[in-house]
């Protein structure tokens, strides 16, 4: 599968531990159909405060993560997705 021509590639040797945990605490609460906003990923992820948002910062940054804010929160979502919930469906259930 090729990457989508505006989406960097990152290298996967500057991912630590901690930003794979926080990228499978977004797939997670993504396929339980809730929206992965700060709060949500802090309880997810159990990161302190400041690990937590200097990483998302950073994910942001390298190209990994988009950020949207709705309702007055900031939810993350993976900048592209090379996985699927299921095989033959490419998202979980719908986020209310």
């Amino acid at each position: 599968m090729g990457r989508a021509p505006d989406v960097p590639h990152v290298d996967m040797q500057r991912v630590t531990d901690d930003m794979a945990g926080i990228y499978e605490a977004i797939a997670t609460l993504e396929y339980a159909g809730r929206e992965p906003s700060r709060s949500e990923l802090s309880a997810a992820t159990e990161l302190p405060d400041d690990i937590l948002d200097q990483n998302l910062a950073v994910m942001s940054r390298l190209g990994m993560l988009v950020s949207e804010h709705r309702a007055g929160r900031t939810v993350y979502r993976p900048a592209r997705r090379g996985w699927s919930t299921q095989p033959g469906q490419a998202e979980g259930p719908k986020m209310s």
